[in-house]
């Protein structure tokens, strides 16, 4: 029986040569890829495994069970994305094929860098992260309230009495939007947003004000004050779930174009610094445990000299998913710069988070990619380092690195550690 690794990308492909092809392109950017011949395997693959994605190549497809059909199928099974490879299918068939259950057209022949990159699209709407919002209301009743409404629509909210701990849960809960409270005992919804808005890192972050205001002035004159809008407590439940959505969403939008580093579409050096400042706040706040990792891909030179720098980018957007597939959470993986990368791994040791570094070095090792001479594969080396109290971002990054240049003087792909294990207490 054919053993199946976990989220795969299961491929439907007639010619065995073809399907095969197209399964190892996406194993060089990191997704676990099985191609099948005929749709009853893929039927019994699907019977025990749950995909990330199903591709399919119409060619082949003709005849026995209709593609339509086969389509329709496939949609009734689960909810993942189904994406097919075609270069014959007109509009009209087009559409029908969307009614049926397709999420995507690939026009053949399909360059996999590009495919790599649709994949990504797909997978990442079709699994959405859900919003985070921090509720700041000095009423228990009020604020429950509207955390309920939110959680029942499959957000995620928290809700603070106190609004002298805003910044405290903006650190900790990261939220996407706030809804602010405007009349609260001792300190004013817009005078909280004020504060709010004198710091750069929460300049740009959208606040909604929620209030039993309903005179048109006032609600203009807090929005003058730092808010995106004002809604009127406990009215209308659908108005406060489309509001704060829709806010939420385009804020998203626009941190993640300003944030990520258009390659990879991790965080930028920059953003991944003031990411990595928040997590030592949290750190110290909580006295958990925190390493970084820096890692360096082996003579990235030599790939562009040999293969050139399309072939470079494949390879650093192949490591970018393996780190982003694997940390604890996409934004705790930033591109560092050129094919540096950095990663924060929260509540883990010295040595566990070495561990867990050396186990993705070994997965990176064993990813090809395919050039016109054939398939060659790359190499990193990392260095790790832990967070001690009293540390600054500069301190952590310099320890890392520290352990980064002992992996290399070592003869490079390995991980490296800041301090020897008997310093390690």
């Amino acid at each position: 029986m054919l053993e199946l690794v976990e989220r795969p990308i299961l491929i439907l492909c007639a010619e065995a040569e073809t399907g095969s092809a197209l399964a190892d392109a996406l194993k060089s950017f990191g997704f676990d890829s099985i191609a099948f011949q005929r749709p009853a395997a893929l039927l019994v693959a699907l019977a025990e495994t749950k995909p990330q994605a199903v591709l399919l190549d119409d060619t082949g497809l003709e005849g026995g069970l209709a593609l339509q059909e086969l389509v329709q199928r496939l949609s009734r099974i689960g909810n993942w994305p189904l994406v097919l490879l075609s270069s014959q299918q007109t509009i009209v068939s087009q559409i029908q094929l969307l009614r049926a259950g397709v999420s995507d057209f690939i026009s053949k022949p399909c360059d996999p860098s590009k495919l790599a990159d649709r994949l990504d699209a797909l997978l990442e709407n079709n699994e959405p992260i859900p919003y985070r919002i921090l509720i700041v209301d000095d009423s228990v009743a009020s604020g429950h309230w509207a955390q309920k409404v939110l959680e029942s629509s499959g957000m995620q909210a928290k809700h603070i009495q106190d609004p002298l701990e805003i910044f405290l849960w903006l650190q900790r809960y990261k939220p996407d939007l706030v809804l602010m409270d405007v009349y609260m005992p001792h300190y004013t919804g817009d005078e909280i947003a004020r504060i709010v808005r004198q710091h750069p890192q929460y300049d740009g972050l959208p606040i909604v004000f929620l209030s039993t205001e309903t005179r048109l002035g006032h609600q203009l004159s807090a929005r003058r004050m730092g808010g995106e809008d004002f809604l009127v407590k406990n009215n209308d439940i659908e108005q406060l779930i489309s509001t704060v959505s829709i806010v939420a969403d385009r804020y998203r939008k626009l941190r993640r174009a300003l944030t990520r580093d258009s390659l990879t579409g991790l965080l930028s050096h920059t953003h991944f610094t003031t990411r990595l400042q928040s997590e030592l706040f949290l750190s110290t706040q909580s006295d958990r445990p925190l390493a970084l990792a820096m890692i360096d891909i082996d003579h990235f030179k030599n790939v562009n000299d040999t293969y050139g720098h399309l072939t470079g980018d494949a390879v650093i957007k192949s490591l970018a998913r393996l780190l982003r597939h694997c940390a604890q959470e996409p934004d705790l993986v930033g591109r560092y710069g050129g094919e540096e990368f950095c990663v924060i791994l929260p509540d883990m040791t010295y040595l566990r988070a070495a561990q867990r570094v050396d186990e993705w070095r070994e997965r990176f090792a064993a990813i090809y990619q395919l050039t016109s001479e054939g398939k060659f594969s790359s190499t990193f080396s990392a260095g790790v380092a832990s967070f001690e109290q009293g540390m600054s971002v500069r301190d952590l990054i310099e320890q890392a690195d520290q352990g980064l240049y002992r992996a290399k003087a070592a003869g490079r792909n390995q991980v490296g550690l800041a301090k020897m294990p008997s310093q390690v207490r």
